[in-house]
Order: C-alpha cells, then structure tokens, then sequence
C-alpha cells in the first residue's frame, strides 16, 4: 500500500503535465499559418494526448488498489490544470509568448520530461508492460526535442548554446515552483477543511434553533410582530 501511495501522486502529476503539453500544442497548430509547422504541431499534440491516456490509465490502476479516500484525492478534474499551473489562466504559451520562446521551451522541456521519465522507468520496472510503454514515451519526447533543436538551427542560427542552457535552467526552476505552489495549496487544504467544517457545523446549528415559523407573514399584523424577531 505505501508503494502504491507514493506512485499516486507522480503518475497524476505527470498525466497532468502531458495532457497540458498536448492542449499546448494543439493552441499552437491553430494558431500558424504554415501548413508544416500545423502538421508537426498537430502530430506533437496527438503524440502528448497518447501519452495523457496512458498515464491516466496507470493512475487509475493504481487508484483501485488504493483506499478510497486516498484515490479520491487524485481524481482528475479539468480545471486542476489550471490551479496546478500546468496551463496559465492569461491565455496558451503561443498566444503570450513570442516563437522564439514558444520553440525554446519546447525544446527545454521535453528534455525535461525524459528526465522525469528515467526516473518513473526505474519506478515501474523496464521489463514490465508500463515499463514498455514509458520507453516508447521517452522515444517520443526526445523525438520532439530533436525536431525542436532543428528548427532552432534552422531559424535561429545565432543562438548561443550558453543561452538554450538559460532557456534550460529557467524552466527546471518553474518546475520546482509549482511543485512547491501545489505543495503549499495541499497544506492550505489540511490547513483550513476543519476551520471551513466547523464553522458549517456552527452555522447548522443555529439554523436549527431558529423559530422559521417567524418567516410566515400570511395573516400577521406586521405592527404586533416584537422588537425581538428576525423579520
């Protein structure tokens, strides 16, 4: 059970991250007017969708061992990739970023993500089923990073490899904030459910000794109603 709880949390976290990065890509297909990059960008988000679904799958395999209150709090719902800060409430990165940056954090990040999936490799096993279909996700994003280090050289030959390093370090940095941001919401939640739970169970009660027999206007003269009500 203690494996399985600490599995919960990297496969709901990572599915998070690649569904985002597939509406990324997908914000970017519709946004340019070149019928290649659209392509590549399209294949990009159908490969990021896949592996969505595939780690989706994995939590909730994982979910059904777990106890219920424990899979309850790894449920996925839309809006999380928005508070997690997966995806920006101002808009998708092709719309606020330039493409320059838009291609240099695609670069930074899939390399990334490969990185992170080392780790979730030696978590499942190699030789395993799921250890199987990580490698081929692996595949996949050093895939995408190659096509995005071409178009790099392509566009932008004058761009010094100190400053794709910068690119790099930047994005490991807003990693390791947002984990610290949700981590932080997590300890709110603990924080503030009992406050939240005992001021509802106070409000209950007061409405229980409330007199709603008060509320009834049909027939009273409102003149003879004491100082003392609530109406």
């Amino acid at each position: 059970m203690k494996k399985i709880q600490s599995e919960l949390p990297v496969f709901y976290e990572t599915a998070h991250a690649e569904l985002a990065s597939a509406l990324e890509m997908l914000a970017a297909c519709k946004a340019t007017e070149s019928p290649k990059q659209a392509f590549g960008y399209f294949m990009h988000a159908k490969d990021e969708f896949n592996h969505a679904k595939s780690f989706f799958e994995m939590l909730s395999k994982r979910g059904k061992r777990a106890s219920l209150e424990t899979a309850r709090n790894f449920r996925f719902t839309p809006p999380s990739l928005i508070t997690k800060g997966y995806i920006s409430n101002k808009g998708f990165l092709i719309d606020t970023m330039k493409l320059k940056d838009f291609i240099a954090f695609v670069y930074t990040n899939e390399l990334l993500a490969r990185s992170s999936f080392e780790n979730i490799l030696t978590l499942v096993g190699q030789i395993t089923d799921e250890g199987k279909i990580i490698s081929n996700i692996m595949a996949d994003e050093l895939r995408h990073h190659g096509m995005a280090k071409k178009y790099f050289l392509n566009h932008y030959p004058a761009l010094q490899p100190w400053q794709l390093m910068i690119y790099r370090m930047r994005e490991t940095v807003n990693n390791k904030a947002r984990k610290i941001y949700d981590a932080n919401l997590k300890f709110l939640d603990r924080l503030l459910t009992p406050i939240y739970e005992s001021m509802a169970y106070l409000a209950g009660t007061i409405a229980r000794k409330l007199n709603l027999n008060e509320f009834k206007r049909e027939g009273k003269n409102l003149m003879n109603i004491s100082s003392n009500s609530i109406l």
